[in-house]
């Protein structure tokens, strides 16, 4: 469609705990500098593979850098061959990075052309939500309705009140909530609303940065966002019995 894309390639990295030699270090830390320049990072995760400690590694390094992100299964034809099906790829991942469980899902295979189309147009789609921008007026209309429904709770005896809620940045966007005091605002709660900005505003796919101030504008307390990347989500699948995905794979990793 006429549209120009400028594609980083990164060195490859091997899937080892520790990186061998100080080539594999190298190239990892060019991985690294690579995501902070780039508008979305397509995560490659080989089909035939686990997922191994440099994943880990550098998927931690999206998150802290709050960059758009696709991961993206690759050699998808060895992977059904292993009997992997996309939804037990799909749990795979989430129970890796339950932080990053809202970026998409890309299946490709070179045998299929088309796959690697459709995920351009979702990479696309996830840098269009990185750059939206919603009015305050929607934003204060959420966060009426998100009290609510569930109220801050008390903290150390004082009451959280929020006031109003406003864009001011985009890529990631980025929310400053008012408030009394960020300090006695639990969070949980946190957690909570920024639940319901990611369910509601046309950014649901990408990482959301939200900070709480004084309404005053004094202190320092709450100049640091929301980070949904600091404890990873509870994961709960089904059937009563732990999942273990290695077992359809061959670890890199022993």
């Amino acid at each position: 469609d006429g549209k120009r894309f400028v594609a980083i390639d990164t060195p490859g990295v091997r899937k080892k705990k520790s990186l061998a030699n100080d080539i594999e270090f190298y190239s990892l830390t060019r991985s690294l500098r690579s995501v902070r320049r780039a508008d979305v990072v397509l995560m490659f995760l080989d089909a035939s593979q686990t997922i191994s400690m440099v994943d880990k590694q550098l998927v931690g390094e999206i998150a802290e850098e709050y960059k758009p992100c696709i991961f993206v299964v690759n050699k998808w034809d060895l992977g059904q061959e292993a009997e992997m099906t996309t939804e037990k790829w799909t749990q795979y991942i989430q129970y890796s990075f339950g932080t990053l469980g809202f970026c998409p899902i890309a299946f490709i295979t070179a045998k299929e052309p088309m796959t690697v189309k459709r995920l351009i147009n979702v990479a696309q789609s996830i840098a269009k939500q990185a750059r939206m921008r919603v009015s305050t007026s929607r934003l204060n209309q959420l966060v009426r309705q998100a009290v609510v429904r569930n109220h801050p709770p008390m903290r150390a005896n004082r009451e959280a009140r929020i006031y109003y809620a406003t864009q001011v940045a985009t890529e990631p966007p980025t929310i400053v909530v008012k408030c009394n005091d960020p300090k006695v605002v639990d969070k949980s709660w946190r957690r909570y609303l920024l639940g319901v900005f990611r369910d509601q505003l046309p950014f649901a796919e990408v990482p959301i940065k939200v900070y709480y101030r004084s309404r005053s504008g004094s202190g320092r307390a709450g100049d640091e966002p929301t980070d949904e990347f600091d404890d990873s989500p509870e994961v709960i699948l089904s059937g009563d019995e732990p999942v273990d995905f290695d077992a359809d794979f061959e670890s890199e990793d022993d």
